[in-house]
């Protein structure tokens, strides 16, 4: 919660349970200056961290106790109350003041840890056509990619948006799920430490690029945006593919929209039965990767007034994946040769079988913290460790990341205090996965021999590392 939000809170319920126990009338100072702080407090809630329907219940409790005040101090006295009519008043006054604790505490205005780079981040987000890729709706595939950059240090730059899109993104999810869009409302308040459409960095000559793809169902392009602002922070140029049919929904400007789509949940969790499943979606995904990077490279050269135009490194481009997105991202790496490195984050391999290990750079994160209920089988684990000898025997390197769950390489445990029981510790996971990212990026696409993610892992107990 927000400082004022916290206040306001503390404040409104405070006065509302002394009006309710109160035995006899207090000085004068109290009865005026608290109504006043109280209002006054609300004032500055709205005018600087706007209103939120979570708050909606402070909002009434402060409006009853300052009616209840009012009417107090219209008769110019506390009259004295049975104990029996303040108990019962004290039934619906803790239900409504614990609700309205919880609501602004368990579904947060998040915000993010402002990035440790040297350059302000701007960014921009764009939908792009693919016409050689005809749906079954007879349309060509859309893919929305949302760019993070370095960018110049304007101060009339307009703060970049969490979800850029996000009433129409709200609008989607009524239609599709029919739960009211207004929910996800709250959202335009995110502090993301980010820029739109702002001018790139005069004093950097190019950067390389590094493209995001993100987890099957919940994943979308804005679902790491804790790792873009902070790669891009450092002179990244970093692109965030959205994965139509597998990302939580994917709205392009005309107002339609695809929302995710099942391909496997209902098969065995078997590793034959799920890889069989997930080889045409992972082959689909690359190809996102492949057209996006054609279409940055385009318009590069063509576009003059993109913020990055003429500025891309394309000779350096690597890749980092999570989950679903993480065999996106080795897949990638196996097929085209434009790409240099990748980290996978916590996802299974995955995909095509592989008869020879991959000679670029790639990274395997793993979270290590894992409910028992939500344990892997043993012939999954068998299977997967198979694929991975194969894959990382050359040039591979595995991170647990002992105290991370399979969400902590998202955003998602910033939504709710109660994702820290499947993502505890997000704040300094987050940190561990960033400088562990920028390490080995650093290394392998700036060619920084002094980038050591070794560094990092000595720095954290609980993190280990295995070379291949």
């Amino acid at each position: 919660m927000r400082i004022f939000e916290v206040v306001f809170v503390i404040m409104a319920i405070g006065l509302l349970w002394y009006l309710i126990w109160a035995r006899k009338a207090s000085g004068r100072l109290f009865l005026w200056g608290m109504p006043i702080l109280l209002v006054s407090t609300g004032l500055f809630h709205l005018i600087f961290e706007k209103a939120r329907w979570q708050m909606g219940l402070a909002y009434l409790v402060a409006l009853i106790a300052l009616c209840m005040y009012g009417a107090r101090a219209y008769r110019n006295t506390i009259r004295d109350r049975e104990w029996k009519k303040s108990i019962l008043l004290s039934v619906p006054a803790f239900l409504i003041s614990a609700l309205a604790i919880c609501l602004p505490f368990m579904l947060p205005v998040f915000s993010f840890e402002r990035p440790t780079g040297a350059y302000r981040v701007g960014t921009v987000t764009y939908t792009w056509s693919d016409n050689s890729r005809i749906g079954s709706d007879g349309t060509s595939r859309k893919i929305n990619v949302q760019i993070w950059y370095p960018a110049d240090s304007s101060s009339s730059a307009t703060p970049g948006k969490y979800i850029s899109n996000l009433p129409a993104f709200a609008k989607a999810i009524e239609e599709q799920y029919g739960f009211s869009g207004k929910v996800l409302s709250y959202l335009e308040q995110v502090e993301t430490h980010t820029y739109a459409g702002t001018s790139f960095a005069s004093d950097l000559k190019e950067a390389p690029i590094i493209f995001l793809s993100h987890g099957n169902m919940l994943g979308s392009r804005f679902t790491n945006t804790f790792q873009a602002i902070e790669l891009a922070s450092h002179g990244y140029i970093v692109a965030a593919v959205e994965h139509p049919g597998t990302a939580m929904m994917s709205v392009y400007p005309d107002g339609s929209y695809a929302p995710f789509i099942d391909t496997s949940s209902h098969l065995p969790m078997e590793y034959n039965v799920q890889n069989h499943a997930s080889i045409p979606v992972i082959k689909e995904q690359t190809q996102d990767i492949e057209f996006a990077l054609q279409q940055l490279m385009d318009m590069s050269e063509s576009v003059t007034e993109s913020p990055f135009a003429h500025r891309a490194d394309f000779s350096n481009v690597g890749i980092i994946g999570h989950s679903f997105g993480g065999a996106t991202a080795v897949d990638v790496l196996y097929k085209n040769p434009a790409f240099k490195a990748g980290i996978n984050m916590d996802g299974y391999l995955y995909g095509e079988d592989r008869d020879k290990p991959l000679t670029k750079p790639l990274m395997i994160m793993n979270g290590g913290f894992k409910l028992p209920e939500l344990e892997d089988s043993p012939e999954m684990k068998l299977a997967e460790e198979g694929r991975r000898e194969r894959v990382l025997a050359q040039s591979g390197v595995e991170l647990d990341i002992w105290q991370a769950g399979h969400l902590s390489f998202t955003d998602f445990p910033l939504y709710s205090p109660m994702m820290d029981a499947l993502s505890p510790e997000v704040r300094r996971n987050h940190t561990i996965i960033n400088e562990v990212s920028l390490a080995f990026m650093d290394r392998n696409l700036k060619g920084d021999p002094n980038a050591s993610y070794l560094d990092v892992v000595e720095r954290y107990p609980d993190v280990t590392i295995r070379m291949k």
